[in-house]
């Protein structure tokens, strides 16, 4: 029979809930196991739908449900502070703001992340690409 102090559950339940918290964060996949149902877009359609240039089908599609002045401000951050993933590649890009400044993030599970350490996210942003 097994015999267990107190001490050795505790640290055991410590450990266990240390390797959830290291692994938590954004809610949704990996976005770069996203899936396109196809290659880039043409841009060819016209001069309005250049921003869809070298873009997958399922990124302008995401995008495409932003306002166009949402859509221009997450075509110019690229990518999730959070996760460094395509804003697009997991769907609609999340609109929050911190700080007094709009960010956009690849899914509601990194808002926690931003708000908990938005300096260092912040920073990544004023980074260029």
């Amino acid at each position: 029979m097994l015999n267990f102090d107190s001490r050795s559950i505790v640290s055991a339940a410590f450990l266990l809930l240390g390797g959830i918290l290291l692994f938590a964060g954004c809610s949704s996949p990996d976005p770069s196991q996203a899936k396109s149902s196809g290659g880039p877009v043409s841009s060819s359609a016209g001069e309005g739908d250049a921003w869809k240039a070298n873009l997958s089908e399922d990124v302008v599609q995401a995008l495409s449900e932003l306002p166009e002045a949402d859509r221009s401000a997450a075509l110019a951050q690229k990518t999730c502070p959070v996760t460094d993933g395509p804003l697009g590649s997991m769907g609609k890009p999340v609109k929050v703001t911190i700080e007094g400044r709009d960010v956009y993030l690849c899914c509601d599970g990194c808002e926690k992340e931003l708000n908990s350490h938005p300096e260092k996210y912040l920073a990544k942003i004023n980074t260029p690409n």
